[in-house]
């Protein structure tokens, strides 16, 4: 079974007929992440690098980087793929992977169409969505508050899969406080609408920190 990295390791990419029937894992990992255009990339030929940020890091897990038609996927996409490769927690197995980039002006509903579009494309598809909540340092203080009370709101939805509060988060006040993954997370919404999920912040710092938020939803035991 070719694949990347090692079993042992927590992750593998495979292409046996054994590992791409089973049923127990994800048909496929879509990496979501906000950029200016809403842009599906395709594996072959795009990677993830984080280079032009300052960061020594390349990963092409198509092996494509020669490909003079290759080009590096958006930073949101690229630290998404950082997380799944090069920090992937134990047992992630990835059958099939996809490249998701939603415009940050993109409307509630157009957030919520594409991520019904791509819950839609297999039986069982898991998602990484990347996004930064609104940063503590503000122009004002009361821009200050607004942002954490943002982030309060987001932190809960997020621990609660509350799909219909994340739907009604307002592009512009979103804007307004540099809250840069409104509209990734109204994608996970769409594609969660519906489902028995159980929800996990892992790590809370969106309040006191830079707007980072680390939490899971899974399938509820028994769905």
């Amino acid at each position: 079974m070719p694949k990347f990295g090692n079993e042992a390791d927590g992750w593998a990419v495979g292409r046996s007929e054994e590992f791409l029937s089973d049923p127990t894992l994800p048909g496929l990992l879509v990496i979501v992440g906000c950029d200016d255009t809403t842009t599906a990339s395709d594996p072959a030929n795009a990677f993830g690098s984080l280079r032009h940020h300052g960061i020594a890091w390349d990963w092409d897990i198509a092996w494509c980087r020669d490909d003079l038609s290759s080009r590096p996927l958006p930073l949101s996409l690229s630290v998404g793929v950082w997380l799944a490769t090069a920090h992937a927690p134990p047992g992630v197995f990835i059958k099939r992977i996809a490249y998701q980039s939603i415009s940050s002006d993109a409307s509630p509903s157009e957030c919520a169409a594409l991520g019904k579009d791509l819950a839609a494309q297999e039986a069982n598809v898991t998602m990484l969505v990347v996004g930064e909540a609104a940063p503590r340092e503000q122009p004002t203080t009361h821009t200050a508050i607004r942002a954490a009370e943002y982030n309060g709101a987001l932190t809960r939805a997020f621990a609660q899969v509350d799909t219909t509060a994340l739907n009604q988060l307002d592009p512009v006040e979103s804007q307004t406080l540099k809250a840069t993954g409104r509209a990734a997370w109204q994608v996970l919404a769409g594609a969660a609408e519906g489902q028995e999920l159980a929800g996990h912040v892992l790590s809370d710092l969106a309040s006191h920190d830079r707007g980072f938020v680390v939490a899971s939803w899974t399938r509820a035991a028994g769905t």
